[in-house]
């Protein structure tokens, strides 16, 4: 039988035929053209269509807080509110998304480092220590808590860790329930009590110079010193927080941790300490959730227990799952959209809108309704929540990077490191759809051929 000498490898050629003399400079330049302008028109496309659902989850939560702003008298009454509330969770989903966008850690116990800042801020400047004294102390015991909880969990497999956190932050606050020596504050007859009252509060707001009206306005509301000062304050503190997070982030430290959360495996392979690089940073997400505590709990006059419990965990996965997880920006928008939306939900004007009533009286299907003799009034707080609800599973299912993605590594600062032989190299073997070492393993067989 007759040998075909035309038959071609199609790995690695066919070594008796002369190749036809190839540029690859000008096949190089075609190539990175046609693949940089592909990608650049995928991007536009994808950031498009993010513009175009932001837009459309933005605008009806917006009109409907401006709708409920317009309905009120003190409208200032309710704006601080909602924007010091605002704040205050970016920080606690900041510490979130360090955790669950930088390293993959799902944590369900935020909450308990919501109450430990609080409890120790309140607790130690009703002891006598000066504010700031008693805020470095309760980050302190914080980091503490974050460090004695991740113990047992940062080797846990994810949904494992998840379970452990959420009963971890339940037996911190069933701890802060039932303490009565030293986490309830005494009344004036020294019975203690389950109540804490926050004395720096009232402190701050009744000091001289600081209790005075700054806006007195018929429409607007009124708005005194002290408040506009808190603002200030809890703006600067978020700021600080979002630039620290962002720094760790763009920094080889962040690059690492996001190695870990990808494919922890291929970072263990290399010799790195995964587990320590977990608890450090449950450790630094626990110090920056309890400054978030201090800050929820100087929204309060008073607070127990029950202000602390899993749902507010739970809201703090909403907003970086709607915002985009591994993105401040992203934090920041889906906190700022779902705090919108849930304080013009809560006003009365809204609530008698969003309320349901099925009845026998119901147009339409009231004589289903008589037949089956059922009467059914929806709690529009039950309807936030199932809006809410909808909104999540939406994103989950059909957004699940959320309305800002996470930005993106840029490899081209990391190619023009390379020589050009080395990179006239390294973008032929893309041409062919190889790696480097591959392609010349396969030009060395070729030669030995």
């Amino acid at each position: 039988m007759k040998k075909n000498d035309d038959k071609t490898d199609i790995f690695l050629g066919n070594p008796e035929k002369e190749e036809v003399p190839r540029n690859p400079e000008k096949s190089i330049v075609k190539y990175e053209h046609s693949r940089d302008e592909d990608l650049l028109v995928v991007k536009k496309h994808r950031e498009v269509a993010h513009w175009k659902i932001a837009l459309l989850f933005a605008i009806p939560i917006m009109a409907l807080y401006l709708y409920a702003i317009i309905n009120v008298q003190n409208r200032l009454v309710i704006v601080v509110p909602s924007i010091l509330f605002m704040l205050v969770f970016y920080v606690g989903a900041l510490s979130l998304d360090l955790e669950l966008g930088s390293v993959g850690l799902p944590n369900f116990g935020k909450v308990a480092f919501f109450a430990i800042g609080a409890y120790a801020s309140t607790l130690l400047y009703g002891a006598g220590l000066s504010f700031p004294i008693a805020v470095v102390l309760a980050l302190i015991i914080s980091g503490f808590f974050g460090w004695l909880l991740s113990i047992p969990t940062v080797k846990l497999r994810e949904d494992y860790f998840a379970i452990m956190t959420i009963a971890g932050g339940e037996v911190i606050r069933f701890l802060i329930q039932n303490e009565k020596r030293y986490l309830w504050q005494p009344d004036v007859n020294g019975i203690p009590q389950g109540l804490i009252t926050n004395k720096f509060r009232s402190d701050f707001s009744s000091a001289t110079g600081l209790n005075t009206i700054l806006i007195d306005d018929p429409i607007l509301g009124t708005l005194y010193t002290w408040e506009f000062i808190v603002l200030i304050v809890f703006i600067a503190l978020a700021a600080i927080c979002y630039f620290i997070v962002e720094l760790i982030r763009n920094s080889p430290y962040g690059r690492t941790l996001r190695s870990i959360r990808d494919d922890d495996i291929a970072v263990i392979s290399v010799g790195k300490d995964v587990a320590r690089f977990r608890w450090q940073m449950a450790v630094m997400a626990a110090i920056m959730c309890g400054l978030a505590g201090v800050m929820y709990g100087f929204t309060f006059t008073s607070f127990e227990a029950d202000n602390f419990r899993p749902p507010i965990t739970f809201l703090l996965f909403v907003y970086i799952i709607i915002g985009g997880l591994g993105n401040s920006r992203g934090a920041f928008v889906g906190t700022g959209l779902v705090t919108l939306y849930t304080y013009a939900a809560q006003i009365d004007v809204v609530r008698k809108s969003i309320s349901l009533r099925l009845s026998p009286e119901t147009p339409v299907i009231g004589e289903l309704f008589k037949l089956l003799q059922l009467d059914i009034l929806v709690n529009p707080d039950n309807t936030r929540t199932l809006v809410l609800g909808l909104i999540l599973l939406i994103f989950l299912l059909y957004m699940p990077e959320g309305l800002i993605p996470e930005p993106k590594g840029d490899n081209e600062r990391y190619l023009k490191l390379l020589t050009p032989e080395e990179r006239a190299r390294s973008d032929e073997a893309v041409l062919r759809g190889q790696s480097l070492g591959e392609r010349e393993r396969l030009a060395a067989q070729t030669g030995d051929g």
